[in-house]
Formats: structure tokens, C-alpha cells, sequence
């Protein structure tokens, strides 16, 4: 019975909140400090009431609920006191610090139930360096802050806890996970399973393309990676080990393809509305930048997942596309998604734009009758989409936190010249200083708290050696997303792992190793401007659209040993000649003013020429008869 009433009423706080947010994308009723409070009041309501029903025991249940209850008083203090805070920035009276402690401590708990204790524990070295750092010698020293001080600055003087990462929540990402929740519901996935059959049928490796085609849909539009691999693989993944993936490589082509769809635009997980926030440019301009990285990371993904099945010998059933389901399904997630980047371009804000998108997603559901959701579906589908919200709201919250430690200890100045000095100047020592740090700041965090870590972190520092602001956001952004995939803490491939019933370190390997374009794109953005569609050279821009697929495409051939057949030492050899000269050529920059990339281009074409026409003439050779090959051996 208790458990009957924490899910109703769970059901209703979600549906309160989501009613709650798509009522202030048409009507400014509360000002932006008063909405974050509201927003942040649902948000300890919905985790702690999910926390009671998850409890194993009363007692565990019962204190959830207390903490649910103190959440909502402690945010209602902030909402009635409002300009009582202003007033007292910095200078909080006896009551607000003692308010300003509880809604630390609740972020705190709130964080660690819903991601663990990666977050908690970053924040909590950065609280403890804004009290004390002032005991540190030499370059880590700040001038001496007292408690009174540091309370208010994090969290009751509306910094902090309150402030851009939680208004970008509240304002951005909340109804846009909402909108991917909705997703299943109205049976999109449908779509998303038909266009990855397509992808199965050009690709060798039937069931991996489709895996790595529906899994990147849904996944630029879910927002975190680790839920994407809960909800597709469930499906994806006991039908690849069904047709020969071993479940290591099962797990990690669903890992693989869910984390790269955080990478592409138009939403790239939310983090667009973050970058376009900090970078302080229109969305458009963002998702236009990230088109062309995206596509390569995906390349790479599906040439991986193709070698793999080559390597195995995995000869998957051709699955047959069911066209009439993809042409009804296709409007239920193209037209909304249309209307969505219509609006965004237009610089309608991102939550109204999500507004109408959702509107128009469940209208368009109902117009079909296998379409049609059962109202209780639709429901739980919003709520379940609600919470997940919240999951990613408290993150930003606790990121809030560590965002002002940096700002008013001037941490951040003293970390980008604490790169500039190990790096001594050299741009590519800085950037691999730089891409550690963004995946250790992103190991185990939801992609946009991940991508704010970097943003608010290192990036500073890549723009101090002199590279242009978009390209070092896509750089660290780019790390912070990888880090789902690079182990010891590779959370999308542990949940790969865990439905594969694989090795988790075995999966993790394999997924870093078919995700290696995520880790060699980042530095052809830096290098090439092309990538973001910001040519500095036509001519160089041209050759690099054919260099950087074919030294990709060679590049992973190399990896696996593999083509369109296994290759031999010296295939191998020029292929991997043939990926270092390409993505040399693209990466290059003229020295002393002699323009040496062109023939690098010219010998990595020829290089991927010679090992192409072997590997036709080996693949006909291995299709001819047994009998043919006797009679002319």
C-alpha cells in the first residue's frame, strides 16, 4: 500500500512539475531567481520521493521524505526571502547560513542518490579549497574567506546553487528530457529500428548498424548516455549476441553509439543550449558546428562495428525494412524535431521551442491508432521524464557550487596557468594536459554537468594558447562526453556490460577502441577550422574532405586489421601510412611557408589507393569457387 502511494505520488510531483515548467515558457509570472527556487523545490520533492520508494526499509523511506519535506521548506525560504537575500549577499544573518547549510547539504545527498559519488566528492574538494585554501602555499593561496561568507556565496546569496547553471535547467534542459522521454511513448523507436536496417543492409553487421543508427537518434535527444544504453540496449543488445557479437562487443556498440549521441546536433544532449550560453552565441551557430565532427564520430563508429564483422565473420541476417512503418513513423519524430530547430533558429528560447515540440509530438501521436498512447502511459512517460530532469538539474546545481569556488578564489586563472607552465608553451603538450582533465572531470557525470566541469575548468586554458573559443568548447566538450567510454570509470560501457552480461573492463576496452574517432576529431577541430565550417584556406578545405574520412575509414582498418577483407601485414602497414599522412595533411599547418601537406595528401591517397585495390582483388579471389581457384592455382 505505502509503496502504491510513493508511486502516485510520484506520478503527480512529476506531472506538477512538468505542468509547472510548460506554464512559464507562456507566462513570466516569477522572476529568474524565484523560478529557480520553484524549480529547485520540485527537483528535491522528485529525487528524495524516488529514494523513499527505492528504500529497502521504513526507516529508510521515512527519512527520504523528511529530506523531500526540508527540500521544498528550505527552497520556500529562498522564494518568500528573496530580497531579504539580495540585501545581505555575502553578509547573511544567523537564519539564512543555517538554510544556506541545509540546501548544501541537500544538493550534496540529493547528487550522490542520483549519479553516486563522483560529483559529491569533486565538489566537496573544492568547498573544502574555498574554506582553506587560504592555509596553502604558493600558487594555490586565496586571501582567507570566513564560513558566514563561503554559505552565502554557495548557496543562500543566490550564487552558487542559484545563479546560470541551474537557470539553464530550469530554462533549457528540463523540457527537452522530457521531450526525449516522450520518444518511446509514442513509438519513434519504431522509426529509429526501421533507418537502422537500412544502415544494417549497406553495412556488413546487420543488428551492430542498427544498434549504433537507433541508439544515436534516440541518444541526442535523451541527454545522458547512460540511460540511452538502459532503454535501446535493452533491445539491441541480446539481438546482436543472438547473430554472432560476442557480448563484449555487443555491449560496446550500444555504448559506442549512446554516448556519440550526445555529439549530434541538433540538441547534442542539451549541452548546445550550454555551449551557445557560455559562448555567448545563437544555437544555430553551435549546432551548425557540430554537424560535421558528429557525422565523422559516427563513420568511424559504423566502419568499427563493419571490421568487427568482418574480423568474426559475423554474416547477419538481412533484415527487411518495413517501409510503410517507417513512412508513418517518420512524422511523429521528423516534424516535431522540425518545428524544434525552426523555433530555435528563429531565436525562440529553447524551452519554448520545446513547448510547441512536445505539444506537437503527443497531437501528431494520436492522429494514428498504433500509435495512440494509453492516457496512463502517457502519463508515467512525463513523470519518468520529470525525474530524469531532476536527475540532470541537481548535477547542474552541484556544478553551480564548484563554478563559484573557481570564480571568486580565482582557482580557474591559476589552473589555466598551471597548464601554460606544464605545458611550457607547447600547444600539444597544453592540449593533451588538457584532454586528461576533461576526461577525469567527466568520468561518471551526466553529459551536461560534464560538459559545464570543462567549460568552467580547462577551457579557459585552451583559449589562453591562442585557440579560437568555439573550437576549444568542442574540444574539452567532446573529452567530457568520451569519458563515458574510457575505463576505470566508463559508466555507458558499465551499463553496456550489464545487460550484455560481459566483462565490464573487456566492454570498456572495446568501446574506446570503436569510439577512437572521438579521441582523434577534438584535435582536427583545434588544428582545422574546417571541421566547424570556419575555413581559414578553400583549397585546404577541400582536400580536407577528402582526407579526414578516408584517414579515418583507414585509420580504423588498421585498428582491426581489417577491410573489406582481413588484411595482410603489409595492408596493414600502408593503411596505417595512409591514416597518418591524412589526418596529418588535415591537422597540418605550413612550416617555414612551405606547403608540405599537399603531398602528404597526395601519398596517404595513393597509400589508401593501393590497399583498396588489394583488398578488391583478395575479396573476388575469396568469392570465386573453390573448383575455379584449383583449376587456375
Amino acid at each position: 500500500m505505502r509503496l502504491r502511494l510513493l508511486d502516485g505520488a510520484l506520478v503527480l510531483s512529476g506531472l506538477a512539475m512538468f505542468g509547472y515548467q510548460m506554464l512559464t515558457t507562456q507566462y513570466l509570472f516569477l522572476g529568474s531567481y524565484e523560478h529557480q527556487a520553484v524549480h529547485l523545490a520540485f527537483i528535491f520533492l522528485l529525487l528524495f520521493l524516488y529514494q523513499a520508494r527505492q528504500s529497502k526499509t521504513r526507516i529508510g523511506m521515512v527519512l527520504n521524505l523528511a529530506l523531500a519535506a526540508l527540500g521544498v521548506a528550505a527552497s520556500g525560504y529562498v522564494l518568500v526571502n528573496m530580497v531579504h537575500l539580495e540585501e545581505v549577499f555575502g553578509f547573511p544573518d544567523p537564519t539564512d547560513v543555517v538554510v544556506g547549510v541545509v540546501l548544501i547539504g541537500l544538493v550534496v545527498i540529493a547528487t550522490r542518490a542520483a549519479w553516486g559519488w563522483t560529483l559529491p566528492i569533486v565538489a566537496a574538494i573544492f568547498v573544502a579549497y574555498f574554506l582553506w585554501g587560504d592555509a596553502l602555499p604558493g600558487h594555490l593561496y586565496h586571501r582567507p574567506f570566513n564560513f558566514d561568507y563561503v554559505v552565502s556565496y554557495l548557496s543562500i546569496g543566490l550564487s552558487g546553487i542559484f545563479g546560470q547553471f541551474l537557470g539553464i535547467s530550469a530554462n533549457q534542459v528540463f523540457l527537452f528530457v522530457v521531450f526525449g522521454s516522450l520518444l518511446g511513448i509514442i513509438k519513434v523507436n519504431d522509426f529509429f529500428l526501421e533507418a537502422g536496417k537500412i544502415a544494417g543492409k549497406a553495412f556488413r553487421g546487420g543488428p551492430g548498424q542498427t544498434a549504433v543508427v537507433s541508439s544515436g537518434f534516440i541518444g541526442m535527444i535523451s541527454g545522458a548516455a547512460v540511460a540511452n544504453v538502459a532503454v535501446t540496449g535493452a533491445f539491441t543488445i541480446p539481438y546482436m549476441k543472438q547473430v554472432g557479437y560476442k557480448p563484449q562487443h555487443a555491449g560496446a556498440i550500444e555504448a559506442a553509439a549512446s554516448t556519440g549521441g550526445q555529439l549530434m546536433p541538433p540538441v547534442m544532449g542539451a549541452a548546445a543550449f550550454l555551449m551557445a550560453s557560455f559562448l555567448g552565441v545563437s544555437y544555430d551557430a553551435v549546432m551548425l558546428a557540430g554537424i560535421l565532427p558528429a557525422v565523422l564520430y559516427f563513420w568511424g563508429v559504423m566502419l568499427g562495428v563493419q571490421f568487427l564483422a568482418v574480423r568474426f565473420d559475423i554474416k547477419a541476417p538481412l533484415e527487411r525494412v518495413d517501409y510503410r512503418k517507417l513512412m508513418r513513423r517518420l512524422p511523429l519524430f521528423g516534424l516535431p524535431l522540425a518545428v524544434l530547430i525552426t523555433l530555435l533558429i528563429m531565436q525562440y528560447s529553447p524551452a519554448k521551442s520545446a513547448f510547441w515540440a512536445i505539444l506537437l509530438a503527443i497531437g501528431l501521436s494520436y492522429i494514428d491508432p498504433q500509435t495512440r498512447p494509453r492516457p496512463l502511459e502517457l502519463v508515467k512517460s512525463i513523470a519518468g521524464g520529470a525525474l530524469i530532469g531532476a536527475q540532470i538539474g541537481i548535477s547542474l546545481a552541484i556544478v553551480g557550487m564548484i563554478a563559484q569556488t573557481l570564480i571568486t578564489t580565482g582557482l580557474g586563472n591559476k589552473i589555466a596557468g598551471l597548464v601554460e607552465i606544464l605545458s611550457a608553451g607547447n600547444l600539444l603538450i597544453g592540449l593533451a594536459l588538457t584532454m586528461v582533465v576533461s576526461i577525469i572531470l567527466g568520468c561518471g557525470v551526466p553529459t551536461s554537468a560534464a560538459y559545464t566541469l570543462v567549460a568552467i575548468v580547462v577551457i579557459p586554458s585552451v583559449i589562453k594558447m591562442g585557440i579560437d573559443p568555439m573550437a576549444a568548447h568542442f574540444f574539452s566538450f567532446y573529452f567530457a562526453v568520451i569519458s563515458s567510454l574510457t575505463p576505470p570509470v566508463a559508466l555507458a560501457a558499465l551499463a553496456g556490460a550489464g545487460i550484455a552480461g560481459a566483462p565490464y573492463f573487456k566492454t570498456a576496452l572495446s568501446a574506446a577502441k570503436l569510439a577512437i574517432s572521438g579521441f582523434i576529431i577534438p584535435f582536427l577541430i583545434i588544428f582545422n577550422p574546417l571541421l566547424t565550417f570556419n575555413p581559414v584556406n578553400w583549397v585546404w578545405g577541400l582536400g580536407t574532405i577528402i582526407a579526414v574520412p578516408l584517414g579515418m575509414t583507414a585509420l580504423t582498418a588498421a585498428i582491426y586489421g581489417c577491410g573489406l577483407t582481413v588484411l595482410s601485414a603489409r595492408e596493414r602497414l600502408l593503411a596505417t601510412a595512409a591514416a597518418a599522412l591524412m589526418l596529418g595533411y588535415s591537422g597540418f599547418r605550413h612550416v617555414d611557408g612551405l606547403p608540405i601537406e599537399y603531398p602528404m595528401l597526395a601519398l596517404g591517397a595513393l597509400a589508401f589507393i593501393a590497399v583498396l585495390v588489394s583488398q578488391i582483388r583478395t575479396s573476388r579471389a575469396k568469392e570465386q569457387p573453390a573448383e575455379f581457384r584449383l583449376q587456375n592455382g
